[in-house]
């Protein structure tokens, strides 16, 4: 187990690629468990905006399927296993830095540059995944990275926009 967490950690800094992953369904199992339990944690902890709806669900699951079309049209199915399991893995990791930068926030919120701060956090963090995802893809299918990344942007700004139309009011608060 710590094994994967390592290896989920090279992927984030940009030193591995999905194909560091063992192709094995028991670790998409226990990566989606992982992610499943941090949206359950960030909707306990901070409950204005962490946690589990349908819509964000099926968003989360949009994109997922727009990167293993891409994988698939590509040619590259035997390689979908392990980039799916990069990309819920890393996604978990990165919620979990989110709760946890979240929940400090809303602790500290009577200090005057704490929501600021917050707000710069979280745009850090979600557009450093957005390139960590553009950096499985482009090792998924053995192309440039800026390739996987102007993708995963194209990818996280569909999401984006349909977060904001199905949950107005947490656009808004963004």
């Amino acid at each position: 187990m710590l094994a994967l967490l390592q290896t989920l950690l090279d992927i984030i800094r940009l030193r591995k690629g999905p194909d560091a992953i063992p192709h094995s369904t028991v670790l998409l199992a226990i990566v989606v468990a992982f992610w499943l339990f941090v949206e359950i944690l960030g909707g306990l902890i901070v409950p204005r905006f962490g946690g589990l709806s349908a819509s964000g669900l099926a968003i989360t699951l949009l994109g997922l399927v727009i990167f293993a079309l891409l994988a698939t049209l590509d040619g590259r199915n035997a390689r979908m296993l392990q980039m799916l399991t990069a990309m819920i893995g890393c996604g978990a990791i990165f919620a979990f830095v989110l709760t946890l930068v979240l929940a400090v926030a809303l602790r500290l919120q009577q200090f005057a540059l704490v929501p600021l701060l917050a707000l710069l956090s979280v745009w850090s963090v979600t557009l450093f995944s957005v390139i960590v995802e553009g950096h499985i893809l482009s090792r998924t299918l053995e192309r440039p990275r800026p390739v996987g990344v102007i993708a995963a942007f194209l990818v996280f700004a569909l999401q984006f926009y349909l977060s904001a139309t199905f949950n107005p009011s947490s656009a808004a608060a963004a």
